[in-house]
């Protein structure tokens, strides 16, 4: 018998159907529960009726579960196609979302993809300031080369200024001012042009050679009166004239134009004042007494002789000794670079000479030229003061309007060229949308603008040539991987593609404007 306490068992129904049961519906589990608690009170044919309606709601639960995960699942797949490539995940190519936390391995590969991304940060910011640097250095060095300019534009103006007023004041001390001047300006222009292997042009123009020539008869031989008309004659005609014919500049600002300049116009203000007299000369140089014995054709004649000596020398020992360097391009003279510009008449009358006659043609061309021009000093400046004061004039003049030429058209195109690249970036900025540098807005996406790969590297201003200051002809560096990002997962496929761009993602949007948006853009 049992306890007056214990439950009274429960007939069993043999006809009763069991209870479906489905362990991934939250419906048929509440509906379970609730059968057992209330199964004493409810009849047997009550579980049929629950039964019914579980099965029922169950189904179309599920069904409605489905079609929304298949819904988000086409979305997200849509999501990630409007991205580019390069901002999709690594590994499996999908957009990293930040609800993505119940995938474990989408959790790794984004942990993955944010300690990538940390670090191209890192060396983006170790390139930025390494960049940084070179272009402080580089300020640097233009800050150099503006105090350089000042100090040679203040020393040019000074030197003028003085040789004015020693010329008005004590004419006598003006082949010792240009002596000092010459122990100054030669050795820097040979320490110059030897650092950039450009020495062989103290030896191919004529100028350097006359400079050496009227330091000698000055304080070494002042009483040959042979080499003063040889010394006369090639400052005043071929060395005064080059001023015209090769356009030196009064440039103050740069060194090397100040220097061809002084050895052009100062040889002949020096000889003009010793041959007039006002230098105390008939003491100091006794061999003025006899010019006037010799006829203006022989005195031509002896001042080809020395011309001939420095054209012979120059052509045996740096055309002929020599010339394995000069054409293999080592070493430049001034014959292969007159040949080689393109713009100067006599670069294209010697291109239009058979290469083997050329050097030929253009050493008796030379000597021609300089025989033209050594006779108006034979015949009328070492006889007449005007003809010589008006000379000096004339070629003064001529180097100041180069200069000026130099400082307008030479810096008005500078500042054309950098109003005209000023231009294109903004051309491009407007193009773009988004300038390089300007912040991203926070309603679009970011945009990854245009690189400029630019340098520095623009080409410089077509100025006035100078026979004594040419320039160097070497070959372009190969361009380099400058930035080493080539492996990086922040680097776009289409980044060098101009139009390339991340198109905006709105959130909210239905999925069938989605669609329709991205036909329309098809």
């Amino acid at each position: 018998m049992s306890s007056p306490d214990s439950p009274t068992p429960r007939p069993v129904d043999a006809y009763a159907r069991p209870a479906l049961s489905r362990s991934s519906s939250a419906f048929s589990e509440f509906m379970s529960r609730q059968a057992e608690r209330y199964g004493d009170e409810w009849g047997g044919g009550t579980m049929t009726l629950l039964d019914t309606f579980e099965t029922f709601f169950d189904s179309r639960l599920d069904l409605f579960e489905r079609r929304l995960k298949a819904q988000s699942a086409r979305l997200k797949q849509r999501a990630t196609d409007l991205l580019p490539r390069g901002l999709r995940t690594p590994a499996s190519g999908h957009m990293l979302l930040a609800d993505d936390d119940d995938d474990e391995g989408d959790k790794k590969k984004g942990d993955r993809y944010r300690t990538e991304v940390e670090r191209e940060v890192e060396r983006m910011k170790v390139k930025l300031a390494s960049k940084v640097t070179q272009l402080s250095a580089s300020w640097r060095s233009a800050q150099i080369v503006r105090t350089r300019e000042k100090v040679s534009f203040l020393f040019g103006v000074c030197t003028l200024t003085f040789t004015c007023i020693l010329f008005g004041m004590a004419p006598e001390w003006i082949p010792f001012a240009y002596t000092v001047q010459c122990l100054f300006y030669l050795p820097t222009r040979a320490w110059s042009y030897k650092r950039k292997a450009l020495h062989y042009f103290l030896f191919g123009h004529l100028c350097y050679f006359v400079n050496l020539l009227d330091l000698l008869w000055l304080w070494i031989m002042p009483s040959s009166t042979v080499l003063f008309i040889s010394c006369y004659l090639l400052t005043m005609g071929p060395l005064a004239s080059a001023i015209i014919t090769w356009r030196n500049s009064l440039v103050f600002h740069s060194l090397d134009k100040v220097t061809s300049l002084f050895i052009h116009i100062y040889p002949p203000i020096v000889f003009t004042i010793i041959l007039q007299g006002k230098a105390g000369s008939t003491d100091r140089y006794p061999g003025l007494a006899h010019i006037n014995e010799y006829t203006w054709w022989y005195k031509i004649l002896l001042a080809a002789i020395p011309y001939c000596v420095w054209q012979a020398a120059y052509y045996k020992f740096i055309s002929v000794d020599r010339k394995a360097k000069v054409e293999s391009g080592q070493r430049q003279n001034s014959f292969h670079y007159l040949v080689n510009d393109k713009r100067g008449p006599i670069g294209r009358l010697l291109r239009g000479i058979r290469p083997e006659h050329r050097e030929l043609w253009f050493i008796f061309a030379q000597f021609i030229y300089s025989l033209i021009f050594m006779t108006p000093p034979a015949v009328l400046f070492i006889h007449s003061t005007r003809a010589s004061a008006v000379f000096l004039v004339a070629i003064f003049i001529a180097s100041a309007w180069n200069g000026a030429s130099f400082y307008v058209e030479v810096f008005g195109r500078k500042f054309e060229r950098e109003l005209e690249r000023l231009r294109k970036e903004m051309e491009v900025i407007s193009s773009t949308g988004v300038p390089s540098t300007a912040p991203t807005s926070a309603n679009s996406t970011p945009y990854l603008g245009p690189h400029d790969a630019a340098s520095p590297t623009t080409a410089s201003a077509a100025s006035p040539r100078d026979h004594d200051e040419p320039t160097t002809m070497h070959a372009a560096d190969a361009p380099t991987d400058a930035d080493g990002l080539a492996e990086s997962p922040l680097v776009l496929p289409d980044a060098d593609d101009k139009t390339a761009h991340v198109p905006e993602l709105t959130l909210g949007k239905p999925a069938a404007d989605v669609v329709g948006e991205s036909k329309k853009d098809q």
